[in-house]
C-alpha cells in the first residue's frame, strides 16, 4: 500500500517538476539577460544614421527612406536571429571570459546599472560609430598617402626584380 501511495504521489508531482525550466548554462543566461537578439537589432537601428549618410546623394524622399529603414531593420532581425551569430558570440565570450567572469557579468547585468547599460549601449555605440566615421574621413588622407608610398615602393621593387 505504501508503494502505491508513493507511486501515486510521484506521478502526481512528476508533470509539475518536468515542466520546470532547466537551468541555463551561464553563457546562455548571459545572452538572455543581455536580450542578445534585440540588442543586435537596436545596435543596427542606432547605426542606421550611417546608412542614411551613405544614401544622401540618392535623393530619396521621406517615404522611401522609411522603406529603406524598414528593409534594414528586417535585415538586422534576420542577422540577429541567425543561429550562427549566437553560436559565434557564445564562442567569443567563452574564449574571452572565464566561467566566473561570465557569472560576474550576469550579476552585474541584473543590477539597475547593468540593465541601464544594456538599454543605452546600442545608442552609445551607434553615436560613437557615426563620430568615428567622421573622424576616419578627416584622417583618411594620411593613410592613403602612406599606402600609396608603400604600393609605389613595392611596384618599384617588382620592376627591379623583373629585370
Amino acid at each position: 500500500m505504501k508503494s502505491i501511495l508513493f507511486l501515486a504521489f510521484t506521478l502526481l508531482f512528476l508533470p509539475a517538476s518536468a515542466q520546470e525550466p532547466a537551468t541555463l548554462a551561464p553563457i546562455d543566461e548571459l545572452l538572455k539577460i543581455m536580450k542578445f537578439e534585440q540588442t543586435v537589432i537596436d545596435g543596427g537601428e542606432a547605426g542606421f544614421v550611417m546608412v542614411e549618410q551613405s544614401l544622401a546623394g540618392q535623393d530619396l524622399n521621406k517615404e522611401e527612406m522609411g522603406e529603406v529603414k524598414d528593409a534594414f531593420l528586417a535585415y538586422m532581425s534576420k542577422v540577429a536571429s541567425d543561429p550562427q551569430l549566437k553560436i559565434k558570440t557564445k564562442a567569443i565570450y567563452e574564449k574571452t571570459f572565464t566561467d566566473d567572469e561570465i557569472t560576474a557579468l550576469i550579476s552585474f547585468y541584473k543590477t539597475p546599472t547593468g540593465q541601464k547599460s544594456l538599454e543605452v549601449m546600442p545608442t552609445i555605440t551607434g553615436e560613437i560609430m557615426v563620430f568615428s566615421q567622421q573622424l576616419a574621413q578627416k584622417h583618411v588622407g594620411s593613410f592613403q598617402n602612406a599606402l600609396t608610398k608603400i604600393l609605389e615602393r613595392r611596384a618599384a621593387r617588382g620592376e627591379l626584380e623583373d629585370e
